[in-house]
């Protein structure tokens, strides 16, 4: 089976925010730094505060303890930000000629060959380690942190589901 497609900036910052939430590291490291940004901003702002300056009114713990749930609430906003704007310039940083633009992948028995204006890879099922199929993606993943990237705009995916391996 052939596939044509063509790959976007888009497609690669929105591959990279859903792996950051899918993986066990990320989770982690997005809740981590939800509590870290509160705990600091209580103990390092406030109870600071209060021995510099011999003042432990609680409305001081009021105000840092809004700032607080604030960062909470709205650090995954800003999480999100970050990682878009280092995928794009990991993309725009190197010599990525390839990654962006039209591409040509073919599915049989063997695996799968992955075409584009600079060259060609192929991968045979084994070095598929998992597919994740999303609302507009499917990702084959041949590595724990990359994967041949395929939107579903405009395929027919109950044609291309026949061919993937089932995880």
């Amino acid at each position: 089976m052939e596939i044509q497609y063509e790959l976007t900036e888009e497609d690669y910052i929105h591959f990279n925010l859903s792996h950051i939430r899918r993986s066990k590291i990320g989770k982690r490291m997005l809740f981590l730094q939800r509590i870290i940004g509160p705990v600091i901003i209580l103990s390092g702002g406030a109870l600071t505060f209060a021995t510099l300056f011999q003042d432990t009114s609680w409305w001081l713990f009021g105000v840092y303890g809004v700032i607080s749930l604030i960062w909470f609430l709205y650090y995954p906003k800003y999480f999100e930000r970050h990682i878009r704007k280092q995928t794009k310039r990991m993309i725009q940083e190197r010599s990525n000629e390839g990654m962006i633009g039209p591409h040509t992948m073919d599915l049989d028995e063997d695996g799968l060959r992955d075409k584009n204006a600079f060259g060609e890879t192929k991968v045979s099922w084994s070095g598929i380690k998992d597919v994740v199929e999303e609302a507009d993606y499917v990702y084959l993943y041949n590595s724990s942190v990359s994967a041949y990237i395929l939107p579903k705009r405009g395929q027919d995916v109950e044609e291309v589901r026949q061919w993937l391996p089932t995880r």
